[in-house]
């Protein structure tokens, strides 16, 4: 196969439009997941700042803003981690298979 006739015969393949479908509804779904908690974060600080100076519960020193912002650093490495665990068990077999296919 010519390598001018490589992309569209990837583009015209159903496992790459299989690809493409999963990957944005995946991709979408870890956007607002993402958007909530970190909008929330923020819009919690913008507006209610003096929450997250107070401490987690009395006695502790700990506040409730270093709290949360150890815990959205957390979310965002459990995120990733679940993101590249399904890319690896969806994603790559499908690409896989579009490039058996089309080589």
């Amino acid at each position: 196969m010519q390598p001018n006739d490589v992309v569209p015969a990837v583009m015209r393949h159903p496992k790459y439009q299989e690809l493409l479908q999963k990957r944005s509804r995946i991709s979408m779904t870890f956007f607002i997941i993402t958007l909530i908690l970190y909008a929330g974060f923020v819009l919690t600080l913008a507006f209610n700042p003096v929450l997250f100076g107070q401490p987690i519960a009395p006695g502790y020193t700990l506040s409730i803003g270093v709290a949360s912002g150890v815990l959205m650093c957390v979310i965002a490495v459990v995120l990733i981690a679940v993101y590249v665990s399904i890319s690896n068990r969806v994603f790559d077999p499908l690409i896989e298979a579009i490039v058996k296919d089309v080589s």
